[in-house]
């Protein structure tokens, strides 16, 4: 089953989206990704034990895609430019992807998103 739970816009700062939440909320603590303090800008997974990986396929991809490519090709951060792909993990085990629509260069201001998290928690 391929429940979606949210769909909509999210911010990408210091302080990043808790994406279990409806609408996502967003928290300094516990977020499931958050922008890191580096140059050129880069996300990371949150403070839990959410996962991510990029997606570098020209369709977007669905739950299950994205759930095999963060079981088999994980990493800690991703370099967000516009149009950048991630699949993400959250800390309760839901899969998201992630869509960067903007870009700035401001830590706190942050990066925008398009975000599909789907309901179902992984096994």
């Amino acid at each position: 089953m391929n429940t979606i739970q949210y769909t909509g816009t999210v911010r990408i700062a210091y302080a990043g989206p808790d994406l279990d939440t409806v609408p996502p909320e967003i928290s300094e603590y516990d977020n499931d990704v958050h922008l890191g303090r580096l140059e050129p800008p880069r996300i990371s997974t949150g403070l839990s034990s959410s996962a991510m990986a990029l997606w570098s396929g020209s369709a977007m991809p669905g739950r299950q895609q994205c759930s095999d490519l963060i079981s088999t090709q994980a990493i800690e951060q991703v370099e967000v430019k516009k149009g950048t792909v991630v699949c993400l993990r959250t800390d309760a085990g839901r899969i998201a992807v992630l869509t960067v629509t903007s870009t700035s260069n401001g830590f706190n201001s942050g990066e925008m998103a398009q975000v599909t998290v789907w309901s179902e928690v992984s096994d």
